[in-house]
């Protein structure tokens, strides 16, 4: 009842609070934002991108990536030109593919010269176009157009004022206050719910990008979860081989469940269990499995989350991400965290709602974070 209690007091305070605008940009230098000094600079408070044919020639799109969070629901607006005739955006519940070489994968918002791409909703290292100007879509395995916008060209060499509104699975683009993209991202695969915002300087042409007045505004949720790193768990500090290890957690649930997808990860070997069922298995630990488990869940009531986990060399660790998207388009994560309980021995029942835990039971004890060695970052957000 605490964690119901105290889970329907996060909620209400998605839905009610926000933030105030606040600068992702501090209009002086680039401290709180990581890209290649050869192709990004400050000037006159003007976030400057510029390549040409010899020392800023790039091979690959490059991205200037902001430090300064993972946003989930947010509005960020911006404006920006660009001289030449190459193209440009910004990416949002992004993912860094590489940080050496500052590669960037996700939502974008294209900065395109070309009418019909123009702010259009492209998903790099994905699913490519989703949205182009003047649609709403509703994309689930492909686009669907739902309806037309009516929507102006601009010149991309003037100032122009951008906004990106992403409220669960709602994506909006506007440029200068008119809608030009409404996008509702059904895809159970490849929906992208917070993640990094960047400024992407294209490869090819030479080009120059200018941004300045980058302003965001963010709910308390993603406050809330920024903190909530999925670490690696085991039941000691010193983990033996051949060492088996079991795992329960003990959820209480709302009623409005969409859709539910685990990731589970157990260096060496893991099998997952949902109220009692067994939902599979897995030996490789480098390629965490997902699983489809929303038919599996209680909504609106006791759930229990359970892995029998085994290790067969020196290091050891578990660890998941139950993503639930509510119908709302809200999202709410249980991860492995210092709630888990863990036992060296189980007794019949163990991974079923019905089971009392005993004295064998201990607070599982926390190894390391995502994204530490041994096993790096294995569930990007």
């Amino acid at each position: 009842m605490r964690f119901f209690c105290l889970f329907l007091s996060l909620f209400t305070l998605v839905l009610v609070a926000k933030a105030e605008w606040t600068p992702v940009f501090n209009g002086q230098d680039l401290t709180e934002w990581s890209g290649d000094p050869r192709l990004w600079r400050v000037e006159n408070g003007v976030i400057i991108g510029e390549t040409d044919t010899e020392t800023r020639k790039t091979e690959a799109p490059s991205f200037l990536i902001w430090k300064g969070g993972k946003p989930e629901d947010f509005e960020l607006k911006f404006q920006a030109r660009i001289t030449g005739s190459n193209n440009s955006g910004v990416q949002y519940r992004s993912c860094v593919i590489d940080a050496v070489s500052w590669k960037v994968g996700g939502y974008q918002l294209d900065i395109n010269p070309q009418p019909i791409s123009q702010g259009m909703l492209y998903e790099s290292q994905g699913r490519g176009v989703i949205c182009e100007n003047g649609k709403q879509v509703k994309f689930r395995d492909a686009p669907e157009i739902t309806n037309v916008l009516k929507t102006n060209q601009v010149d991309l060499s003037n100032w122009n004022a951008y906004r990106i509104v992403a409220k669960g699975r709602q994506l909006h683009h506007f440029i200068n206050d008119q809608l030009v993209v409404d996008v509702r991202d059904e895809s159970l695969k490849n929906f992208s719910s917070r993640g990094v915002i960047a400024l992407q300087l294209n490869h090819g042409a030479a080009t120059r990008v200018e941004f300045k007045d980058l302003l965001i505004e963010q709910n308390e949720k993603t406050k809330t979860q920024e903190s909530q790193t999925v670490a690696w768990l085991w039941s000691n500090q010193n983990p033996q081989k051949d060492e088996k290890v079991f795992f329960r957690r003990e959820i209480q649930l709302p009623s409005n469940i969409l859709n539910a997808i685990i990731t589970v990860a157990c260096d060496d070997e893991q099998r997952l269990f949902l109220n009692g069922k067994d939902i599979g298995k897995s030996t490789d630990w480098a390629n965490p499995p997902s699983y489809d488990v929303t038919a599996n869940l209680k909504p609106g009531g006791r759930n229990v989350i359970a892995l029998e986990c085994t290790n067969r060399h020196a290091s050891a660790g578990m660890a998941l991400r139950l993503s639930i998207t509510l119908k709302e388009g809200e999202r709410l994560n249980i991860i492995s965290d210092g709630n888990w309980k863990c036992s060296s021995e189980a007794s019949e029942g163990w991974n079923g709602l019905d089971f009392q835990e005993g004295a064998s039971w201990q607070k599982a004890f926390i190894i390391s974070q995502m994204g530490d060695k041994p096993w790096g970052n294995l569930m990007p957000q």
